[in-house]
């Protein structure tokens, strides 16, 4: 398996990633046990880059990685993600907010370190907040904890073009040219292409930064396996989605259909032919699918071999460039508190 370095760094990852949010929430019913027997499977199948975030599952997420994490016989099998910058609260779960001062960040990292068990390989700011000053508080406490060897690499997760080419400059400046902006990590998918056309793609591209695409698999609708919600537990948080109503999703699954005649000539399942097509985009562009099953986990590790053409890339692109999406990522008051446009 070709390994890739994330750019700025010397962090050394496999071209998939795991996301591991849906281990502890969002996706219904867990169990750590056999979450713990999934992570594992991945390790032993090579996977070594693992996504998770402070607020997933309000730090059980974390726990549940530190647990394996101490469990391994060497920490430098894996190379490990978190976040912090979202404010959630257990007892209010409306309530969201952003949080990117540098007490914040400072405390967030010790509880992640905590919970963990590690000191932290790549650190993202989960949102950014839009105001020039806010980032350059929240690069040079990352500075802090690079000098102080609790993190090694900073990124920066749903931000604009304009604020991760300022983020970058920041920290290179703050850090005599030692640091930059290692990795950016927005939805993108077939099914989500904003990135493109936003100037995000572009501006990695030119500072040399990894781009990490996270529901690589549009959340599972890409599967082609979610025709209604029927299947999804009660709780799970598709069902408040816009995009997963009953008339968008139906509308949304016209797309899985045009696509299955070439998932069947390459004899591979739609979500390997997402996955491929985001790993065939550029080196520099890594999928972090999440899954709760293993059967499903292989199936994303084995789209690392399945190769697309010139033509079938073009005939990838056409399709979803001319398919209209409807529904917005996340609900209106989630848009609203993070900033997004699409």
């Amino acid at each position: 398996m070709k390994m890739l370095k994330i750019g700025n760094s010397h962090l050394i990852v496999t071209p998939q990633g795991l996301g591991c949010m849906g281990m502890s929430e969002f996706y219904g019913q867990s169990d750590d046990d056999h979450n713990k027997q999934l992570l594992q499977s991945a390790v032993s199948s090579g996977v070594n880059f693992f996504d998770t975030a402070d607020i997933y599952g309000y730090g059980r997420n974390e726990i549940l990685l530190g647990e394996f994490i101490a469990a391994l016989p060497d920490r430098t099998q894996i190379v490990v993600a978190t976040k912090c910058g979202i404010i959630r609260d257990e007892h209010d779960v409306q309530k969201r907010g952003v949080d990117n001062s540098r007490e914040y960040i400072f405390a967030c990292c010790e509880a992640s370190i905590a919970r963990l068990n590690t000191t932290i390989d790549l650190y993202y700011l989960h949102r950014v907040i839009d105001n020039p000053d806010a980032i350059f508080v929240a690069m040079s406490a990352m500075a802090s904890l690079l000098k102080a060897g609790k993190i090694k690499a900073v990124g920066l997760s749903e931000a604009n073009a304009e604020y991760i080419r300022y983020a970058h400059q920041c920290l290179l400046d703050i850090t005599q040219g030692k640091h930059g902006i290692s990795a950016v990590q927005s939805e993108y998918s077939l099914l989500s292409r904003g990135v493109e056309s936003d100037g995000v793609l572009d501006a990695c591209s030119e500072l040399g930064i990894t781009f990490v695409a996270y529901s690589p698999i549009s959340r599972g609708l890409l599967s082609g396996e979610l025709s209604t919600l029927d299947k999804l537990d009660q709780d799970d948080f598709r069902r408040t989605l816009p995009r997963f109503s009953d008339e968008n999703l139906s509308h949304n699954n016209k797309l899985t259909t045009a696509l299955t005649q070439l998932a069947q000539t390459k004899s591979c399942t739609l979500a390997q032919l997402a996955l491929a097509w985001l790993m065939h985009q550029s080196p520099a562009v890594i999928p972090i699918p999440g899954t709760k099953q293993q059967k499903y986990l292989q199936q994303n590790i084995n789209a690392m071999k399945v190769t697309l053409n010139a033509d079938e890339m073009d005939l990838l692109n056409s399709l979803s460039a001319n398919f209209k999406v409807q529904g917005t990522r996340y609900t209106e008051q989630a848009m609203r508190s993070y900033a997004l446009n699409e």
